[in-house]
């Protein structure tokens, strides 16, 4: 049976002996031309430039592969640090292959409300397009954006901002994956280190997130109503959580909609076979009175919430936070309906369940009088 470092070996010398050497990119003035006429590109210990986006707009069916260690050099500004585009595209991370943002030399505590930091990678890609076997370090703020795609898949990601906890943390707004526009999108077998969501799905249909593991974020989120006058971009239909665990996080499973925002629908939205342990906050969040980043305390029906099912929830919380609740709902006045939940264990809050104007199908949490 092969070991690591021989897989690895051999990994390496398959691409040395199959990749153009026109196409194997090393210096960063190089990779216009390799993404321009080649279909396999090998992008080996590139240093990217200060200020610079590595814009990889693929041939149809083109592969790239990450060796060695990418590097994104230092400036304040915006980003992306990488935008990929393409359809029936393989982007994958070689044996060993890492990824470094340098967050840690953008992070001082504040995060949106600090100097601009980068947007670690922007995806736009459809025709079964994988991205795989990707090895991020230290995103400066959002990690991976998932835009207007259609059948992608994420699988094997390792997205470590872990650094971002020194020194009370200074990390923020690192959000692992966040969705917005994609439709059949599968997002599977991955790891988040964080401090804000581990996936964060906002407009979409059809995306399936499974077998993940999020640590030290805000949970595995969904987060509607981002237009002020589009009805379809404040839609999402038919997201399926399973089998992942969240741990030492605020929260664990977490729906808003925005109350100052256009109308528009969230159906269909199901978590199952979920693991909750070490949570600081909430286990089961759902908002309707969400505003620039806070709660306001009076929740709207712009947005309904149908047919939100639960299944297997377990989890706990952490002996030393105060103030936890394990379900916290607050709906707008028949702006919530057709919620079914089984199997829902949380232990060890210090306070009892909230729900206004709402209460789910097999999780009574209403007082006698409501």
């Amino acid at each position: 049976m092969f070991n690591l470092c021989l897989l690895a070996f051999i990994f390496a010398l398959t691409s040395a002996q199959n990749v153009d050497p026109r196409c194997k990119v090393t210096k960063f003035s190089q990779v216009a031309s390799a993404v321009g006429n080649c279909t396999d590109i090998v992008l080996n210990n590139l240093v990217v430039p200060a200020g610079e986006t590595l814009e990889l707009y693929l041939k149809r069916g083109a592969t790239v592969t990450f060796e060695g260690i990418t590097l994104f050099e230092h400036t304040p500004w915006s980003g992306p640090l990488i935008r990929v585009k393409g359809q029936a595209i393989t982007v994958q991370g070689a044996p060993g292959s890492l990824l470094n943002g340098q967050g840690e030399l953008y992070w001082d505590h504040i995060g949106d409300f600090g100097p601009k930091k980068p947007q670690f990678m922007k995806i736009e890609a459809s025709e079964d397009s994988v991205f795989r076997n990707l090895n991020v370090l230290n995103c400066p703020h959002h990690c991976i954006y998932i835009g207007i795609s259609d059948r992608v898949t994420l699988t094997g990601w390792i997205i470590d901002n872990s650094y971002g906890d020194h020194n009370n943390f200074t990390g923020h707004n690192t959000d692992g994956f966040d969705v917005s526009g994609a439709t059949n999108l599968i997002i599977e077998n991955s790891q988040v280190i964080n401090q804000d969501d581990c996936v964060a799905i906002r407009h979409g249909a059809n995306i399936l997130v499974r077998n993940m593991y999020c640590s030290g974020g805000h949970g595995i989120s969904i987060s509607v109503g981002f237009s002020y006058f589009n009805y379809t971009e404040n839609t999402l239909y038919n997201v399926t959580v399973q089998d992942s665990v969240i741990v030492r996080s605020a929260n664990g499973i977490h729906l808003k909609t925005h109350s100052d925002a256009y109308k528009g629908e969230m159906k269909n939205i199901t978590y199952k076979n979920i693991y909750l342990s070490g949570l600081q906050n909430y286990a089961i969040n759902v908002q309707q009175d969400y505003v620039n980043g806070s709660a306001t305390g009076i929740p709207s029906n712009n947005i309904p919430i149908h047919d939100f099912n639960l299944m297997n929830i377990v989890g706990t919380f952490d002996e030393e936070a105060d103030g936890t609740l394990p379900v916290y709902i607050n709906c707008g006045k028949g702006s919530c309906d057709g919620w079914n939940w089984s199997g829902v264990e949380l232990t060890g809050a210090t306070n009892s369940s909230f729900c206004n104007n709402y209460e789910p199908k097999g999780y009574p949490c209403l007082s006698p009088s409501e």
